[in-house]
């Protein structure tokens, strides 16, 4: 992703622009050319115009990709905070957007109007995806912003993946640690054919049996309650990020935020990895007042995420937490299990050791032969490893495996597109093993923290995991929270797709292991 700053002043019909900032890399999606149209000085809204491109798009009958996208202004005091902007309008194409130079690109709105949807808009094999000049229409006065005001304008954007409706199976026959089963005697995996509430009962056989890992909080094996209806059980179309948070988009994330609220989610400080110098391959440094970070490996994957740094990343950008069932969801697809899978669909797995070159830019790539996962503790050769042992264990570049012509289990892929689910990083997900994590309602963010004195930039959605008694201080705690997937510090069986040895394990640490990606709910078919 390219981040390209724009500065404007509202003294005139005309945008007047002053000035171009830095850009940030992310995974093959750019957002370039950020320009400023017209103005409507009564309705207090200004066109966004820019152009946005990324590599092996895609659109067939069952799913497709897409390119999540906000846009945020800042007037360039209180430290610079970036204040998530609204849309005019929603649904499909609407009267104020532009898909742009592209005939086959689609805008979606979602009805929050929090950000927009850039996706082909019919069948479109894999490609490379272009469109310029799209458009959408923003509300700059709900930011309190006047006509005078000179302002910054960010448009950022993230490559999503679409999970389509429809019915999926978790659990894979018993055969990984705490695998959910239709009964104390019966592993064949639950079946998930609805959004209807799910009964989960102590019965022997055909119906929803909890096994539990024996985590502290977690419901004991046997246990009776019930997944509401409103608890996003994976049935239900979502989106979700095609990759793991990265550490460029982590800084973009930090360096936004209102001054007061970017020490809470410092990964330099006591609280996280400690030190601004490489640790466990986390490249991030933080300093300065305001403070400010940057990375040397924007592409990198990044770890030391708690629950609270990460469901604050979330809100900020409009998504939201997944939860276990949307994790094995978009990682096994529709299909029956196969007993020890991984997210790539079957039981093979070659864990990555030599990386290509010898400085990690963004373009390396594994030389271990048919690798397709970063696991095992492995100690890397190649890449940044000379540079010492502080780079040679930890998370690697998002999409590492993915190439032009590689395939499902080359690439490490999940059923519908989602890279690293078994790997790289352990990844946060709200769980179904505790009835703090039942409260979940799948609501997205709304682009805003917590602006409480004393919890400044805590994530403060309604109905989100761990949130304060006091919902105004927001989410203060990882309970309901846990983690799927296994990292790159583990063995191989924690990254079966149906593992669930940690779903239930609500740590409020942050680990070097730590790592995740959001979804966001589908408002339309």
């Amino acid at each position: 992703m390219f981040v390209w700053n724009r500065v404007f002043s509202f003294t005139s019909f005309v945008l007047i622009f002053l000035l171009v900032c830095s850009n940030v890399f992310s995974n093959n999606l750019t957002i370039t050319n950020v320009q400023l149209g017209s103005r409507d000085p009564n309705a207090k809204t200004v066109k966004v115009l820019f152009d946005v491109a990324w590599e092996n798009s895609w659109r067939n009958k069952i799913n497709h990709d897409a390119a999540w996208v906000t846009v945020r202004l800042s007037d360039g005091v209180n430290g610079g905070v970036k204040s998530l902007c609204t849309l005019n309008s929603s649904g499909s194409n609407p009267d104020s957007t532009s898909s742009g130079s592209n005939l086959n690109a689609e805008v979606f709105v979602p009805n929050d109007k929090i950000g927009a949807l850039i996706r082909p808009r019919s069948h479109q094999s894999i490609a490379s995806f272009i469109s310029k000049k799209v458009m959408l229409t923003v509300n700059y006065g709900d930011l309190g912003l006047s006509d005078n005001s000179n302002i910054v304008a960010n448009v950022m954007g993230l490559e999503m993946i679409f999970v389509p409706e429809g019915s999926f199976y978790a659990g894979d026959f018993g055969f990984s640690n705490a695998s959910l089963k239709q009964g104390s005697n019966d592993n064949e995996p639950w079946v998930i054919s609805s959004n209807a509430p799910v009964s989960v009962e102590n019965i022997t056989s055909n119906g929803y049996y909890y096994v539990s890992a024996g985590n502290s909080d977690e419901l004991a094996s046997g246990s009776n309650f019930v997944i509401p209806q409103e608890f996003p059980k994976g049935y239900g179309s979502f989106y979700a990020m095609k990759y793991e948070i990265t550490e460029g988009q982590w800084v973009d994330f930090v360096n936004s935020l209102p001054v007061l609220s970017r020490p809470a989610h410092d990964l330099t400080d006591s609280l996280h990895k400690n030190s601004d110098s490489i640790v466990f391959r986390n490249t991030l440094q933080c300093s300065g007042s305001p403070l400010t970070c940057s990375t040397q490996r924007p592409a990198r994957a990044v770890g030391y995420l708690s629950w609270k740094d990460f469901s604050a990343y979330l809100d900020w950008a409009g998504l939201r937490p997944m939860t276990e069932l949307e994790y094995e969801k978009g990682a096994r697809g529709p299909y029956m299990p196969v007993a020890g899978e991984f997210s790539w669909g079957n039981t093979i797995i070659n864990p990555v050791n030599q990386l290509s070159g010898t400085v990690e830019d963004g373009n390396e790539f594994a030389l271990t032969p048919e690798a397709n996962a970063h696991c095992a503790d492995q100690i890397l050769t190649g890449g940044d490893s000379t540079s010492g042992p502080d780079s040679q264990e930890g998370p690697i570049r998002s999409g590492l495996f993915s190439t032009a012509t590689s395939s499902r289990v080359s690439s490490g892929a999940g059923n519908y597109g989602m890279m690293e689910l078994s790997g790289n990083l352990k990844e946060w997900v709200v769980t179904i093993g505790n009835l703090k994590g039942l409260i979940f309602t799948g609501k997205n963010g709304d682009g805003g923290l917590s602006l409480v004195s004393g919890f400044e930039g805590n994530a403060n959605t309604e109905g989100w995991p761990g949130l304060d008694v006091t919902a105004a201080n927001g989410i203060t705690s990882a309970s309901g929270a846990g983690l799927r997937g296994g990292s790159w510090s583990d063995s191989t069986d924690r990254l079966h797709v149906s593992d669930r040895s940690e779903a239930s394990t609500g740590p409020n640490d942050a680990k070097p292991e730590f790592g995740g990606r959001g979804v966001r709910s589908y408002d339309a078919q």
